[in-house]
């Protein structure tokens, strides 16, 4: 059962019980404990029996900055339920920044501000009183209450936390009602919808011997009201992105001193469109809201949770307190404009449902795809090189995703691959009144004209050292140097003037088989960073009857080392599938026979001798799947045992 409330879908009673079968009670007792911390704090600057004196300017917002009650009520005690952000009406009496006037409520808006406090404060008096003999029906009466509900509701809850739920929202209490199969109290004020919630939470079979705290902290951890029109808000730190992360915090800093003074924008000296950023957008947060951290107009950094409403000033910089998670790091397709960048503002609901559907978990980026990454970020180029079938194509490639999602491009170099066909050149094209030559921008000038729209963009070539890449890249092999991307130079077949955006990079692939990484020109080099991807045994673990497929691979590529040098080891991937290792006799043999064999035909340039030294005298292509297994265990596991440490 659902329910349709302000356009949007609202969960009922089923999906109440689908949260608690899917989900354990949650563990609230560090949460209890700094809640017992702030009640004490609370008990001891204003204890119930302060009440009946207590004075104005011990109470009331707008006041400098000492410490009132309703300032720790929305400010100071975010474990203790949040109230935090809206107007300052709800406490009742407040000094407006404004014009330094007394706010008064309701009938007390007539009356001497010193009255209108002596009549309020007898009715907290009252209720506290009500709530103490468990005569709860008298709060209804107390009209004055009643123009600052959530207040109220707090500040019964604080003192009285075993009647009241820390939940202070009348639209949260009525959905979270409707959650429970009941209708709300119509026309209920906030402290009549928190008991009947109480009730049905206690009568529900599930939650019946529950604590307070453990009905609200579940509903909000997996029921939470604010998620069906949730928003974001985006903010670009400054210099201080490593401080934020590691204090989990986001921090601003202004002219302007507490901004818990403020009421209002309209009393802030600044103009209205910063002083709500400032408030709403910041100050205001609740807990729950997120925060997109982003760096330049393309690149999300993290998205953070506000953890409480807890708001803080030091005399220097603004905070909140927010928990980052980086695993939203990403490039995004449309840039985070604003109208100045690093005051926080509304994120785009189009942007930020992108951003939420690309999330890419960083805690499970493989230890490889890492190390490519870094070295992108250290020079913009990196060669993945290593002998065939180490799956060097395939880490390109899961690298350029995760660094730069969707915008990867793929190219394959080969001996004919010149400069016209990466840089520009003038090639032939039908007019219809026959053949012209025309100038055509290559891959990698294509590539950089898509990247000066989008964010990152990785182009991988495959094979990167069967062209000849000293005539390929011609004068971009300066250019492609980090220091030197974004400067203008001259192309040299148009003479047109280009640069190289910074945000190119660029992934290469070879297999040392071909060419050593030590014939590549000087330069180029040095441009690129070079990393070696060498065959993973470990990937093969498992056996195949009598054959152990690691040991195989083990035992075979030391022959290979010692007789054609490391250059020409044999690849793991030649024994997977799907990215498991081979698990029968068929394919064992296939990719033995097919793969294998002639790689090493080729390496050994068809030197019958040497290719026994490495395969054995009694391996044969007539060899039944069955056979070979049993040949291949013979000849190349007993070889590995006897090379194990400690043998």
């Amino acid at each position: 059962m659902s329910y349709t409330r302000g356009g949007s879908v609202m969960a009922g009673p089923d999906e109440l019980q689908r949260a608690l079968d899917a989900h354990p009670k949650p563990d609230v007792a560090e949460r209890q404990h700094l809640i017992d911390r702030e009640r004490e704090e609370v008990f001891t600057y204003f204890p119930l029996d302060l009440w009946p004196d207590l004075a104005l300017d011990r109470y009331a917002l707008g006041i400098g900055d000492q410490l009132t009650f309703c300032r720790m009520m929305e400010y100071q005690t975010p474990y203790l339920g949040g109230i935090k952000g809206g107007s300052s009406v709800k406490h009742i009496i407040y000094k407006r920044r404004s014009d330094g006037d007394w706010y008064r409520a309701g009938s007390l808006a007539d009356l001497p501000v010193d009255e209108a406090w002596k009549r309020l404060r007898e009715q907290f008096v009252a209720a506290f009183d009500a709530v103490n003999q468990e005569r709860f029906d008298q709060l209804d009466r107390l009209t004055l209450l009643r123009h600052g509900q959530s207040l109220v509701t707090k500040a019964l809850s604080t003192y009285f936390p075993d009647a009241f739920l820390p939940i202070f929202s009348a639209a949260h209490l009525r959905e979270y009602i409707r959650l429970f199969g009941a209708e709300p109290v119509p026309n209920g004020l906030s402290w009549q919808l928190n008991r009947q919630l109480m009730d049905l939470a206690r009568l529900h079979p599930k939650t019946g011997d529950w604590s307070l705290l453990e009905v609200t902290r579940f509903l909000y951890d997996h029921l939470d009201p604010r998620t069906s029109t949730e928003t974001a808000i985006k903010v670009r730190p400054h210099h201080d992105w490593a401080h934020w992360l590691a204090t989990g915090t986001m921090r601003l800093a202004t002219e302007l001193d507490d901004l818990a003074q403020y009421s209002k924008p309209d009393e802030m000296p600044v103009n209205r469109w910063l002083a709500t950023r400032l408030l709403r957008d910041f100050r205001d947060l609740s807990a729950g809201s997120h925060v997109v951290a982003h760096r330049g107009y393309w690149e999300v950094l993290a998205v953070g949770t506000v953890a409480d409403d807890s708001y803080s000033y030091d005399g220097e910089f603004h905070s909140i307190k927010v928990d980052w998670d980086t695993s939203y790091a990403q490039q995004l397709d449309e840039p985070i404009k604003g109208r100045w960048p690093y005051v926080p503002g509304p994120l785009k609901s189009a942007v930020w449902r992108k951003i939420q559907t690309r999330v890419t978990h960083v805690e499970t980026i493989p230890r490889d795809v890492e190390d490519v990454i870094r070295g992108l970020e250290r020079k913009n180029q990196v060669i993945l090189y290593g002998p065939p079938g180490t799956g060097k194509t395939r880490l390109a490639f899961a690298a350029a995703a995760a660094f730069a999602g969707d915008h990867v491009t793929h190219a394959t170099f080969h001996p004919s691959y010149g400069y016209e066909d990466f840089v520009e050149g003038f090639k032939p094209v039908d007019t219809g009144h026959g053949l012209a030559l025309k100038l055509t921008d290559g891959v990698f000038l294509q590539v950089c004209a898509q990247a000066r729209n989008t964010g990152r963009h990785v182009l991988v070539i495959d094979e990167i050292n069967r062209a000849d890449l000293a005539r390929v890249l011609g004068e971009l092999v300066t250019y492609l140097e980090k220091d030197k991307r974004g400067r203008a130079f001259t192309l040299s077949t148009s003479g047109r003037p280009f640069d190289v955006p910074p945000n190119v990079f660029i992934i290469g692939t070879m297999n040392t088989a071909d060419r050593s990484v030590a014939h590549l020109d000087a330069a180029i080099r040095r441009r690129f960073e070079f990393q070696e991807i060498r065959p993973d045994h470990g990937l093969l673990a498992g056996e195949i009857g009598p054959l152990d497929l690691e040991a195989l691979v083990d035992a075979l590529n030391t022959r290979v080392r010692t007789h054609l040098g490391r250059d020409h080891e044999i690849g793991h991937a030649f024994f997977l599938r799907d990215d498991k290792p081979l698990d029968n006799e068929q394919d064992v043999h296939s990719a033995f026979f097919r793969d294998v064999v002639p790689l090493l035909e080729d390496y050994t340039i068809n030197d019958e001798g040497l290719l026994r030294a490495i395969l054995g005298e009694k391996i044969s292509i007539e060899v039944s799947p069955d056979e070979l297994l049993t040949l291949l265990a013979k000849e190349f596991q007993a070889e590995a045992s006897t090379d194990a440490p400690g043998a």
